[in-house]
């Protein structure tokens, strides 16, 4: 046997061991559970704070839409403005080129090369591809189609679409770079029937979607607008319960602007072309009201999808005017000076906005409402002349309205970045890292 001295050590340490058991609580299962939650959740205790942060989304996320289709705006009337002119400029430069007498101080520049194919393109597009359509048999096609089929076709051109804009502005600098560069080579030939391949499907892409537009605006029994609205909310569906980002949502938040921009020149579109039918003032104020209940849709359709996205990742809603200082930097032009091709060139190409198939559209349908003006007037020589004058008046006016915008968009951003806390934070620490080097 042990010996005494050992056995009451051992019989000390079961006593000391029994008073510890005893004074310690045990863990309940309520008291389990309540660890085991605490430990799961990710979320943060602060609930009124992610709801006040619920909240502010919507505010925030038109403020930064509003500043973005100001820009598309912008971007879009350099298209139709500002490259004619550019056009029409390189063509004077390359006729005097082959006078033997010099009257202008510029020449002829491999720049001037990259607007006149531009120009080509569209002419091309509008001209040979879309002009040959009849807007009134697509109609009466799509129109005449199962909503089975339409729901399908309506998938379909908004998938292309997406991607036709995720590549475009890459095809445009390639064909830019190999203009500049090596304008003799086969890469440049290349490079511009990729150009003309893409704005050719772009454009017909869009056409069909102005046509089915056009069809369920003037459909009876709006089976087919109720498709077109749905498929914002299906929208919903596909990218709330994702994990996101910043620079995600940010490629989000871009293609809505997009999105928006396009609808609301869509619409436009589509109201032109029946009023220059004959409408009368009761079908327009019902035609109005189906275009709002569909740029609703669309605006609420935006404000669930980001509220919740926001509120799944804990993303702040700070975070959109971050994106428009973004923007604004690419407006002015800081950081892009050696690789821009207009003052719109970097915005345009962050954004993702195809704004010459855009174009090659509203000339076709433009042409469709002028085609049928000139039907409801008298066809003589005197009406052709005030519809040419017209014509310049209105394109005068949109000239000036680009330059005053362009000005103001310039004004603005430049006062985003001057007021921006966030860069005079980082501009405050980079002065004190060179201060601690010196």
């Amino acid at each position: 046997p042990p010996p005494p001295t050992l056995r009451t050590k051992s019989r000390t340490l079961s006593d000391v061991s029994e008073v510890t058991d005893s004074t310690t609580p045990k863990k309940t299962v309520r008291q389990k559970w309540m660890d085991y939650l605490e430990n799961f959740q990710e979320s943060t205790p602060d609930v009124d704070n992610q709801m006040e942060e619920f909240v502010k989304v919507p505010s925030k996320l038109e403020g930064l839409l509003a500043f973005g289709l100001f820009i598309c705006l912008d971007s879009y009337l350099y298209i139709l403005t500002m490259l004619p002119i550019k056009f029409c400029w390189g063509m004077l430069l390359a006729l005097e080129g082959f006078s033997p007498r010099r009257l202008l101080r510029h020449q002829f520049h491999r720049r001037h090369f990259y607007i006149v194919i531009q120009v080509l393109n569209v002419y091309l597009v509008y001209r040979y591809l879309l002009f040959p359509i009849s807007i009134g048999q697509l109609y009466h096609w799509i129109r005449g189609q199962a909503l089975l089929k339409l729901y399908v076709l309506i998938a379909i051109v908004e998938v292309f679409d997406r991607l036709m804009c995720s590549m475009g502005q890459d095809c445009l600098d390639s064909m830019y770079w190999n203009t500049t560069r090596r304008p003799r080579s086969r890469r440049m030939l290349v490079s511009t029937l990729v150009v003309l391949l893409y704005t050719a499907c772009h454009s017909f892409i869009l056409f069909v979607h102005v046509a089915t537009l056009n069809v369920a605006i003037n459909s009876a029994d709006q089976a087919l607008l109720t498709l077109l609205i749905s498929g914002n909310f299906a929208e919903i569906k596909s990218t709330v319960f994702k994990k996101y980002n910043k620079a995600n949502l940010f490629k989000i938040t871009a293609s809505d602007i997009c999105e928006r921009f396009k609808l609301a020149l869509f619409l436009t579109l589509v109201l032109l072309l029946n009023i220059s039918q004959g409408m009368d003032w009761k079908t327009t104020v019902k035609m109005l009201s189906m275009c709002g209940i569909v740029m609703v849709a669309e605006i609420i359709a935006d404000w669930i999808k980001h509220s919740f996205i926001t509120k799944f990742n804990f993303i702040p809603s700070k975070v959109y005017p971050q994106y428009s200082l973004l923007l604004a930097g690419d407006v002015t032009g800081i950081g892009h000076e050696e690789v821009n091709l207009d003052h719109s060139h970097a915005v345009v190409k962050r954004l993702g906005f195809a704004q010459i198939p855009l174009v090659c559209v509203m000339l076709r349908f433009l042409t469709e409402v002028v085609r049928y003006y000139i039907a409801g007037q008298a066809s003589d020589e005197h009406s052709k002349y005030q519809l040419a004058l017209k014509f310049v008046f209105v394109w005068a006016i949109l000239c000036c309205f680009k330059i005053v915008l362009g000005s103001y968009l310039q004004a603005v951003s430049q006062a985003k970045l001057e007021a921006a806390p966030e860069l005079r934070r980082i501009s405050s620490s980079n002065a004190l890292k060179k201060l601690k080097k010196h």
